[in-house]
């Protein structure tokens, strides 16, 4: 969906409500709020290990020196280098690149902001062909846009949660990327 983002196809999200209407939060912000984007990416730095007194033992922590070292990340989504061939955790070995999961990106390494331009909920099913183009579907790329986004959905959500027909937080945005 990074690709997606960026040619500029996908201006929607939806998410699963987890709880009923009315009881849940919107944790995704309102009109104008940003959102930051984790992505797959690289990262120059070396591992090490360090005691975690709660777990009563050592834990392998990576450190990041990409900006200290006056590199920029990068990314999975693009073509160009990715991690070294020697990159492992060692303590021994010399600083690289290493392939980071999303997960553990920093605020400072993203390079995608969403703002939002509205937030709504409705039924997953109820999603229209504009909308399930604007999930980051090219058009003409597929028959269905509606039953292509549902194939997406079951594999996100698992096998038979299309036809749970579950509230979704509807998030609809803009993409600003960053130098």
């Amino acid at each position: 969906m990074v690709r997606a983002l960026l040619a500029g196809t996908k201006t929607q999200t939806r998410r699963a409500l987890r709880q009923p209407a009315g009881v849940e939060r919107n944790r995704f912000g309102g009109p104008g709020d940003l959102l930051w984007v984790r992505e797959t990416f690289f990262a120059f730095g070396r591992w090490t290990t360090r005691f975690n007194a709660v777990k009563q033992r050592d834990e392998w922590v990576f450190v990041d020196m990409t900006r200290a070292s006056g590199q920029v990340w990068r990314y999975a989504a693009d073509e160009g280098p990715g991690a070294d061939p020697q990159a492992r955790r060692d303590a021994s070995a010399a600083p690289c690149w290493h392939k980071r999961t999303a997960l553990f990106m920093p605020r400072a390494a993203s390079r995608i902001l969403l703002r939002i331009d509205e937030v709504r909920i409705e039924r997953v099913q109820e999603i229209s062909v504009a909308d399930a183009l604007a999930e980051g579907f090219a058009p003409g790329t597929v028959a269905d846009p509606v039953q292509a986004y549902r194939g997406v959905w079951e594999g996100i959500n698992g096998s038979g949660s299309w036809e749970a027909n579950p509230l979704v937080w509807v998030v609809a945005f803009n993409v600003q990327v960053c130098a």
